[in-house]
């Protein structure tokens, strides 16, 4: 095998230099190419990538294909002119409404005319400054270059939270509303619940005067303004002699759920009281009474709900214990009840 070794071989402008002939395999493993590569005739897989020098020479890109071109650039309909300063802009017979008259180049009798100042455009049309005329004047071509950073379709699964205008919190637990802010879910959301059991006896022995039900109050702290609390229980009553007991719920010192006068609060009735009489006529059983009321306090500050009794005409009124029958023995005990929620109003 003939070996040859030269320092620099320069070949005369216009000539080609051959190394080999065909079917040798030529070597130039260390070797460090530094003429530029033609490689507009070069077949696939001919130069490996450890030939590549560290900077490659520009690429205009006129050879690409199958690479989106950003403007989405439209060539308008050829236009011919009337005695008029309006014209439609379609492309394929379709409209074409140009976003400015900046993103347009309009050639009229050979000449580039100035955006704003020689046409103006309104929707699909074009609207020169002076009317043309025909026969005199020719529209040479129209392009629409587009809308800048016009990127087509969105590839699915490209478009993270962080490139999202809304504002508030971005994360498992919230959505994206209509008004472009994320927020958690709401719509009567529970948001804390708070329940107090009572068991053991109530007496108001005080006439005429409202007494809170020791046990049947609890206390929550909204955490918003806007939130409702819904109020809900149930007392087990009764009163000596066929008294019936006044019974009302209060947020606070403020009575929310009675009736619009005195005579109308809620209260026992007969028809409601459960009961049975001695030879005496002494009354003695037990009711429930059960409520249930959504309370707007408009505060973000420590509530209290409870339950208030009244007696009256000299006689006891009890929660939890039934009235005193003729042996003066008491019945079963009953147990009372009290639930506050507080429910978001988003």
């Amino acid at each position: 095998m003939s070996q040859l070794e030269v320092n620099k071989v320069i070949p005369q402008s216009g000539t080609t230099l051959t190394v080999g002939e065909a079917g040798d395999t030529v070597d130039i493993s260390n070797a460090t190419l530094t003429a530029n590569i033609n490689a507009s005739s070069l077949t696939s897989g001919t130069i490996p990538d450890a030939r590549f020098p560290a900077t490659l020479p520009a690429v205009d890109g006129s050879l690409l294909t199958n690479v989106q071109v950003t403007g989405g650039y439209v060539i308008i309909d050829p236009i011919t002119v009337t005695n008029t300063d309006t014209f439609a802009l379609t492309s394929s017979g379709s409209p074409v409404s140009p976003a400015s008259a900046s993103n347009c180049i309009v050639s009229v009798n050979g000449v580039v005319q100035a955006p704003l100042t020689s046409y103006t455009i309104s929707g699909s049309n074009i609207v020169f400054a002076s009317a043309l005329s025909a026969g005199s004047d020719v529209i040479d071509f129209i392009t629409v270059l587009g809308s800048a950073l016009n990127v087509g379709t969105v590839s699915d699964g490209t478009i993270g939270l962080a490139k999202l205008s809304a504002t508030g919190t971005k994360d498992a637990t919230t959505f994206l509303r209509g008004d472009n802010t994320f927020a958690e879910a709401g719509g009567g959301k529970v948001l804390q619940v708070i329940q107090a059991v009572k068991t053991d006896v109530f007496i108001q022995g005080s006439i005429n005067t409202w007494s809170d039900v020791t046990g049947l109050s609890v206390s929550i702290t909204p955490s918003s303004s806007s939130s409702k609390v819904l109020v809900m229980g149930k007392c087990a009553y009764s009163g000596d002699d066929g008294w019936y007991p006044m019974i009302k719920l209060v947020r606070d010192s403020t009575d929310i759920f009675i009736g619009d006068a005195d005579g109308s609060r809620t209260r026992v009735t007969s028809s409601s009281y459960s009961h049975a009489t001695n030879a005496a006529g002494t009354y003695y059983g037990m009711s429930d009474f059960a409520y249930n009321f959504l309370d707007s306090p408009a505060t973000t500050s420590s509530t209290t709900y409870k339950i208030q009794l009244r007696s009256g005409a000299g006689n006891n009124s009890y929660i939890n214990r039934p009235a005193q029958n003729d042996d003066n023995q008491f019945r079963t005990r009953g147990a009372s009840s009290i639930i506050v929620m507080e429910i978001s109003a988003w």
